[in-house]
């Protein structure tokens, strides 16, 4: 699915308070649940929006329905796009849903859902957050229907007392499909997977594309578009400084690859939309996906230049950053300058090649990681 989060508007928003308890605890934790949407000013509107769309951008990967359910959710958000329950009752099924999911370690905390509009289509947005106790949520209504104000809604943005944690959003469009998709953001994943009790136990769907499969094929891709489109000698300093560029973004510390930001950093004029429609050609999406290099990982950690003389340079990625400087020459050729003491000098033998037969005494080799770095041709 491809989108522009920058085009969503918010209709209406309700918040629900939902606590959490451990397992242990005898006590009863009671939701407390809004009646109505709240009244969100122009100004106020706007802000949340431009926040959410912020998150949204740099974190929401796109998940699908798990074919064996989980949880209630994509139901009721079928039951939402076909305008058979309304915000404030799919939203308090959903407040109830999220406090059954949560284990004791889950901060106590509040609810967003909201009625909104990308692309002109109607959808759902799910925002979880945790509430500070400096933040005043008060509730008001009338004729004793309870909701919160919006200095609830100022608070959360213009102070900063309150962390967005997760989110979700479906549209119309996602539940056109035999399973629902839509994307789902979780800014405290501490490991290469989104928390299972949000994921799969609340929200009832798994990752669109495995991780791991998708990160191996971006490096594939990536580098393959590097090695075609900058095929000229003139073009291998940016040759040299996008593979580097692609080989330190997936070692990078961020768990996740947005291959639009990245285009944006370290890619020069119109290089950027060739690339993102390389990418976008063979599958690989243009916003936020999880990043998971299981499967690349020993491609990963050297990087090999070749020349056309048949030299070439093999070094690990810190190495090559820190002491090789290549330098195009005036007659379309690359100077590779390496600076470091000399430590060692051996003779070598190529992976797979055989030498005649001599004693140990005599037999100079050393190991080569060639095959496994061979980052240059996507290999």
């Amino acid at each position: 699915m491809r989108t522009d989060f920058g085009e969503l508007v918010i209709e209406q928003a309700i918040v629900h308070s939902v606590p959490t308890r451990a397992k242990t605890d005898p006590r009863n934790y009671t939701v407390e649940l809004s009646d109505e949407a709240s009244s969100l000013s122009d100004k106020v509107q706007s802000a949340l929006e431009k926040r959410l769309v912020k998150i949204l951008n740099a974190h929401a990967c796109s998940v699908t329905e798990d074919p064996e359910p989980k949880s209630p959710l994509p139901d009721w958000v079928r039951d939402f796009m076909a305008e058979e329950q309304d915000l404030v009752e799919v939203s308090g099924h959903l407040a109830r849903h999220l406090q059954d999911c949560q284990t004791g370690s889950a901060s106590r905390g509040l609810l967003v859902v909201a009625q909104v509009r990308l692309a002109r289509q109607r959808a759902l947005l799910l925002v979880k957050l945790e509430q500070e106790t400096g933040m005043q949520a008060r509730r008001v209504g009338g004729e004793g229907k309870r909701t919160f104000d919006v200095q609830f809604y100022a608070d959360l943005l213009f102070t900063e007392k309150a962390n967005v944690f997760k989110l979700a959003l479906f549209t119309a469009d996602s539940v056109k499909a035999d399973l629902l998709q839509g994307w789902a953001a979780d800014r405290q994943r501490s490991s290469r997977r989104m928390a299972t009790f949000f994921l799969h136990n609340f929200l009832g769907c798994t990752f669109t594309e495995d991780p791991a499969e998708l990160t191996g094929r971006f490096h594939d891709i990536a580098l393959k578009w590097v090695n075609s489109r900058l095929s000229e000698p003139a073009d291998s300093q940016a040759r040299i400084d996008y593979t580097l560029a692609i080989l330190s973004e997936l070692q990078s510390t961020p768990e996740t690859i947005n291959p639009r930001e990245f285009a944006d950093r370290n890619m020069r004029g119109t290089h950027r939309r060739e690339f993102l429609e390389h990418l976008s050609e063979n599958g690989i999406p243009e916003q936020t996906f999880v990043k998971d290099t299981e499967l690349i990982d020993p491609r990963l950690q050297k990087m090999r230049v070749d020349f056309s003389s048949g030299a070439f340079l093999v070094a690990p990625l810190d190495a090559v950053e820190e002491t090789v400087t290549f330098e195009a020459m005036e007659d379309g050729s690359t100077k590779a300058t390496v600076t470091g003491e000399v430590s060692n000098t051996q003779g070598f033998t190529p992976p797979g090649a055989r030498s005649k037969k001599t004693s140990a005494a005599t037999q100079t080799t050393v190991t080569s990681p060639m095959e496994d770095s061979r980052d240059t041709d996507g290999q």
